[in-house]
């Protein structure tokens, strides 16, 4: 089955985690968080701009964690995150909003994160990587069908005329 490429380029939203090799290779930082803790960190990380913050829902989260409860699951994880550091940094700096209260009703605002980019930035693919991608994957195309075409055993060969001894 073969898989149709999309020459389309990756929308404006694509963009790329970049995580840094030092603080996870040299200094440990994976022996030092727990699993849930990186599982959050690079959850939040998705929703990540420029400036390293993200504003995303906790039922996202939830969803994107696969936990079960907001209250206690989310809450839980990023209160533990929150404290964890490296460098004396935290990983993630929690901005709260306050709850506002219309006719009598609580409404909850969604929190503000800043990610520790010293760990994981973001990047967007510059249009002429994603142009010279693209003509690689259509260079390779080429090659393979001109390797099928010259593997193909035509039914008149230009040696056709001499025959061959069968021992």
């Amino acid at each position: 089955m073969k898989m149709k490429m999309s020459k389309q380029k990756p929308p404006a939203d694509n963009l790329y985690l970049q995580i840094w090799r030092n603080p996870i290779f040299k200094e440990l930082l994976l022996a030092q968080i727990t699993a849930d803790q990186w599982h959050t960190f690079t959850a939040l990380a998705v929703f990540m701009n420029k400036k390293g913050e993200c504003y995303p829902s906790q039922s996202k989260l939830k969803q994107l964690l696969g936990l079960s409860s907001v209250a206690s699951s989310v809450s839980r994880r990023i209160a533990s995150l929150e404290k964890a550091c490296f460098e004396g940094e935290p990983l993630i700096k929690v901005f709260r909003k306050k709850k506002d209260k219309v006719k009598g009703k609580f409404l909850f605002a969604s929190n503000g994160y800043q990610l520790n980019q010293n760990i994981i930035t973001i990047f967007a693919p510059h249009d002429t990587i994603i142009i010279r991608r693209q003509q690689q994957l259509e260079d390779l195309n080429a090659n393979k069908a001109k390797l099928a075409n010259s593997l193909h055993i035509n039914a008149s060969r230009k040696d056709d005329k001499q025959t061959r001894r069968s021992f």
